[in-house]
Protein backbone atom coordinates (compact mmCIF):
# COMPACT_ATOMS: atom_id res chain seq x y z
CA UNK A 1 0.00 0.00 0.00
CA UNK A 2 1.17 3.51 -0.77
CA UNK A 3 0.18 5.36 2.34
CA UNK A 4 1.48 8.87 2.89
CA UNK A 5 3.41 9.04 -0.39
CA UNK A 6 3.45 12.73 -1.03
CA UNK A 7 5.81 13.32 -3.95
CA UNK A 8 5.19 12.45 -7.59
CA UNK A 9 7.64 10.08 -9.25
CA UNK A 10 7.05 11.02 -12.93
CA UNK A 11 8.02 7.48 -13.99
CA UNK A 12 11.70 8.31 -13.42
CA UNK A 13 14.44 7.18 -11.10
CA UNK A 14 15.60 9.45 -8.28
CA UNK A 15 18.46 11.24 -10.06
CA UNK A 16 16.59 12.01 -13.26
CA UNK A 17 13.51 13.14 -11.30
CA UNK A 18 15.64 15.54 -9.22
CA UNK A 19 17.33 16.83 -12.38
CA UNK A 20 13.95 17.42 -14.03
CA UNK A 21 12.61 19.38 -11.07
CA UNK A 22 15.84 21.34 -10.66
CA UNK A 23 15.80 22.38 -14.33
CA UNK A 24 12.13 23.35 -14.18
CA UNK A 25 12.76 25.45 -11.06
CA UNK A 26 15.80 27.07 -12.65
CA UNK A 27 13.73 28.01 -15.71
CA UNK A 28 10.97 29.35 -13.47
CA UNK A 29 13.38 31.60 -11.59
CA UNK A 30 15.24 32.73 -14.73
CA UNK A 31 12.27 33.42 -17.01
CA UNK A 32 9.50 34.05 -14.51
CA UNK A 33 7.19 31.40 -15.97
CA UNK A 34 7.14 27.84 -17.28
CA UNK A 35 4.62 25.87 -19.33
CA UNK A 36 4.32 22.14 -18.69
CA UNK A 37 1.89 19.44 -17.56
CA UNK A 38 -0.35 19.74 -14.51
CA UNK A 39 1.44 17.30 -12.24
CA UNK A 40 4.84 18.84 -12.98
CA UNK A 41 3.62 22.39 -12.34
CA UNK A 42 2.06 21.39 -9.03
CA UNK A 43 5.27 19.71 -7.89
CA UNK A 44 7.41 22.65 -9.01
CA UNK A 45 5.06 25.09 -7.28
CA UNK A 46 5.44 23.17 -4.01
CA UNK A 47 9.24 23.26 -4.23
CA UNK A 48 9.36 26.89 -5.43
CA UNK A 49 7.44 28.06 -2.37
CA UNK A 50 9.91 26.28 -0.09
CA UNK A 51 12.95 27.70 -1.90
CA UNK A 52 11.60 31.26 -1.88
CA UNK A 53 10.97 31.02 1.86
CA UNK A 54 14.60 29.89 2.35
CA UNK A 55 15.85 32.70 0.07
CA UNK A 56 13.87 35.31 2.01
CA UNK A 57 16.07 34.64 5.07
CA UNK A 58 19.00 36.22 3.16
CA UNK A 59 21.71 34.58 5.23
CA UNK A 60 24.92 32.85 4.26
CA UNK A 61 23.48 29.52 5.41
CA UNK A 62 20.42 30.06 3.20
CA UNK A 63 22.63 30.85 0.19
CA UNK A 64 24.66 27.71 0.81
CA UNK A 65 21.51 25.61 1.09
CA UNK A 66 20.21 27.01 -2.21
CA UNK A 67 23.59 26.51 -3.87
CA UNK A 68 23.56 22.91 -2.72
CA UNK A 69 20.24 22.46 -4.49
CA UNK A 70 20.97 24.39 -7.71
CA UNK A 71 24.74 24.20 -8.05
CA UNK A 72 24.77 27.54 -9.90
CA UNK A 73 25.62 30.83 -8.28
CA UNK A 74 23.74 33.04 -10.74
CA UNK A 75 20.38 31.42 -9.98
CA UNK A 76 21.02 31.60 -6.23
CA UNK A 77 22.01 35.28 -6.42
CA UNK A 78 18.96 36.14 -8.51
CA UNK A 79 16.70 34.25 -6.12
CA UNK A 80 18.11 35.85 -2.96
CA UNK A 81 18.80 39.37 -4.27
CA UNK A 82 15.91 39.97 -6.68
CA UNK A 83 13.05 37.50 -6.35
CA UNK A 84 12.71 36.99 -2.60
CA UNK A 85 12.84 40.73 -1.70
CA UNK A 86 10.18 41.49 -4.31
CA UNK A 87 7.62 39.46 -2.35
CA UNK A 88 8.06 41.58 0.75
CA UNK A 89 6.28 40.15 3.81
CA UNK A 90 4.39 37.41 1.97
CA UNK A 91 4.58 33.98 3.59
CA UNK A 92 3.10 31.98 0.71
CA UNK A 93 1.32 32.34 -2.61
CA UNK A 94 4.40 33.21 -4.63
CA UNK A 95 3.15 31.62 -7.85
CA UNK A 96 0.00 31.43 -9.93
CA UNK A 97 -1.20 28.47 -11.94
CA UNK A 98 -3.16 29.01 -15.18
CA UNK A 99 -4.71 26.38 -17.38
CA UNK A 100 -3.78 26.61 -21.05
CA UNK A 101 -4.94 24.80 -24.18
CA UNK A 102 -4.12 21.18 -24.88
CA UNK A 103 -0.75 20.38 -26.43
CA UNK A 104 -1.05 19.52 -30.10
CA UNK A 105 1.14 16.42 -30.15
CA UNK A 106 -0.34 14.31 -27.35
CA UNK A 107 -3.40 16.37 -26.31
CA UNK A 108 -2.02 16.90 -22.79
CA UNK A 109 -3.50 19.88 -21.00
CA UNK A 110 -0.74 22.40 -20.35
CA UNK A 111 -0.47 24.70 -17.35
CA UNK A 112 1.50 27.91 -16.94
CA UNK A 113 3.23 28.53 -13.63
CA UNK A 114 4.13 32.19 -13.10
CA UNK A 115 5.99 34.02 -10.33
CA UNK A 116 3.95 36.83 -8.79
CA UNK A 117 5.23 39.99 -7.20
CA UNK A 118 2.45 41.99 -5.60
CA UNK A 119 -0.12 42.92 -8.23
CA UNK A 120 2.10 42.41 -11.27
CA UNK A 121 3.75 39.29 -12.61
CA UNK A 122 7.49 38.77 -12.55
CA UNK A 123 9.40 39.58 -15.73
CA UNK A 124 12.46 37.80 -17.06
CA UNK A 125 15.64 37.89 -15.01
CA UNK A 126 17.75 37.77 -18.14
CA UNK A 127 19.59 41.03 -18.64
CA UNK A 128 18.01 42.88 -21.52
CA UNK A 129 19.88 45.65 -23.29
CA UNK A 130 18.18 49.03 -23.31
CA UNK A 131 16.89 50.16 -26.72
CA UNK A 132 19.80 52.61 -27.18
CA UNK A 133 22.32 49.83 -26.62
CA UNK A 134 20.64 47.72 -29.29
CA UNK A 135 20.84 50.63 -31.75
CA UNK A 136 24.50 51.21 -30.83
CA UNK A 137 25.25 47.52 -31.38
CA UNK A 138 23.65 47.66 -34.84
CA UNK A 139 25.63 50.80 -35.67
CA UNK A 140 28.83 49.14 -34.49
CA UNK A 141 28.19 46.13 -36.70
CA UNK A 142 27.44 48.44 -39.62
CA UNK A 143 30.69 50.36 -39.13
CA UNK A 144 32.63 47.11 -38.86
CA UNK A 145 31.18 45.93 -42.16
CA UNK A 146 32.21 49.15 -43.87
CA UNK A 147 35.83 49.91 -44.58
CA UNK A 148 36.51 53.56 -45.40
CA UNK A 149 32.99 54.13 -46.66
CA UNK A 150 32.94 50.97 -48.80
CA UNK A 151 31.01 47.88 -47.96
CA UNK A 152 32.86 44.65 -47.30
CA UNK A 153 31.30 42.92 -50.30
CA UNK A 154 32.63 45.59 -52.70
CA UNK A 155 36.10 45.36 -51.11
CA UNK A 156 36.08 41.56 -51.47
CA UNK A 157 34.91 41.84 -55.08
CA UNK A 158 37.70 44.30 -55.90
CA UNK A 159 40.31 42.02 -54.31
CA UNK A 160 39.03 39.06 -56.32
CA UNK A 161 39.14 41.11 -59.53
CA UNK A 162 42.71 42.25 -58.75
CA UNK A 163 43.77 38.63 -58.19
CA UNK A 164 42.29 37.61 -61.56
CA UNK A 165 44.10 40.44 -63.32
CA UNK A 166 47.39 39.49 -61.65
CA UNK A 167 46.90 35.86 -62.65
CA UNK A 168 46.33 36.90 -66.31
CA UNK A 169 49.41 39.16 -66.26
CA UNK A 170 51.59 36.44 -64.83
CA UNK A 171 50.44 33.95 -67.48
CA UNK A 172 51.10 36.45 -70.30
CA UNK A 173 54.56 37.23 -68.89
CA UNK A 174 55.38 33.54 -68.72
CA UNK A 175 54.19 33.08 -72.28
CA UNK A 176 56.25 36.08 -73.44
CA UNK A 177 59.44 34.85 -71.77
CA UNK A 178 59.03 31.41 -73.26
CA UNK A 179 59.75 32.12 -76.94
CA UNK A 180 59.13 29.32 -79.34
CA UNK A 181 62.44 27.57 -79.69
CA UNK A 182 63.25 26.21 -83.11
CA UNK A 183 65.91 23.58 -83.20
CA UNK A 184 68.94 25.22 -84.71
CA UNK A 185 71.62 22.82 -85.56
CA UNK A 186 74.82 23.26 -83.67
CA UNK A 187 77.94 24.48 -85.48
CA UNK A 188 79.39 21.02 -85.70
CA UNK A 189 76.22 19.72 -87.29
CA UNK A 190 76.22 22.53 -89.87
CA UNK A 191 79.82 21.77 -90.83
CA UNK A 192 79.00 18.11 -91.36
CA UNK A 193 76.00 19.01 -93.49
CA UNK A 194 78.16 21.28 -95.68
CA UNK A 195 80.79 18.60 -96.16
CA UNK A 196 78.24 16.14 -97.39
CA UNK A 197 77.07 18.53 -100.06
Amino acid sequence: MKHRVKAKHFNRDTKSRKALLKNLLRDLFEHGEIKTSESRTKEVRRLADKLIIVASQNTLAARRQLHKFFGRRDVVNALVDKIAPSFGEKKSGFTSLEKLAARRGDNTVLFKLTLLTGDKKWTSLKKEKPPEAKVDAKAKVKTETQIKGKSVSSVIAKKALAQKIEAKKSTTKQAATKKPTSKKPSTSQTKKAEEKK
